[in-house]
């Protein structure tokens, strides 16, 4: 790969990303809204599993964080949608940058947005809505890391799965909503119904919330997110692989009109 090319493509997709103030809206402001008004709700509720001394937000916060986050799945498929419908993806292609530097150079302007999100809205949550992180705050570093790796790889999935940016872009919102409830980002995963508790390990969520609640709420260092970020290596990989057997770059896509 050349970093050149990937730094070029990686610049252009940055400009973008600044020129959106929708994203920073979804990503940032309405989850803020949403803490503010979700956290004394779930005092009792974190209580109730035994967190005696909990404040609603060492749950909220972490949840919101993550729920915003897989945003940027929509922000990954747009990337390559958008270039179909704004009739550039064949001057993209007729580049030298090769496909695998094409991903990369608009994959990482995003993976970057979601470390800083995550990360800004756990400083916000302990500044503002006094989230108190009883583990080693450092630890959520990798943690942090590889869940964008694998919200990001997953855009790049959805994007070689899907045929038109519609199709696309409803399983990203759906996948928000779906992953959030079954990971427990919307409720602590203790106070979930039954038959959803089996199937919340199999989305991304449930490993990013577990290795925070680890050490937010647990009193967990490194050690205690080893195994989510683990998971969520081998999730980023399996993404990764699907996208690279099934993404062709000279199929036709159907982009936003």
């Amino acid at each position: 790969m050349n970093l050149q090319r990937i730094g070029v493509i990686i610049a252009h997709e940055s400009r973008l990303i600044r020129r959106d103030i929708t994203s920073v809206m979804v990503m940032l402001v309405f989850p803020i809204i949403s803490i503010a008004f979700l956290a004394p709700a779930f005092k009792p509720a974190l209580r109730q599993l035994g967190f005696v001394h909990a404040n609603g937000a060492d749950h909220v916060v972490p949840g919101q964080a993550v729920m915003a986050a897989f945003f940027v799945v929509s922000l990954v498929v747009f990337s390559f949608f958008g270039e179909h419908a704004w009739q550039t993806w064949d001057r993209v292609r007729a580049s030298s940058a090769t496909s695998l530097e094409i991903v990369a150079g608009k994959a990482t302007p995003r993976v970057m947005l979601v470390v800083v999100q995550l990360t800004l809205l756990l400083i916000a949550g302990v500044v503002v809505f006094h989230m108190h992180v009883r583990g080693t705050a450092l630890a959520l570093a990798p943690l942090i890391i590889v869940f964008a790796l694998c919200l990001v790889l997953l855009g790049v999935c959805v994007t070689a799965l899907a045929r038109t940016a519609q199709q696309a872009n409803a399983f990203a919102f759906t996948g928000m909503v779906l992953f959030g409830a079954l990971g427990g980002a919307f409720v602590p995963f203790g106070l979930l119904p039954g038959w959803a508790k089996p199937v919340g390990p199999v989305t991304p969520t449930y490993w990013a919330m577990r290795g925070m609640r680890s050490v937010v709420l647990g009193h967990g260092s490194f050690g205690a997110v080893v195994l989510p970020t683990a998971v969520l290596l081998g999730a980023s990989a399996l993404f990764a692989a699907i996208a690279a057997w099934r993404l062709r770059f000279d199929e036709a896509k159907v982009g936003w009109s």
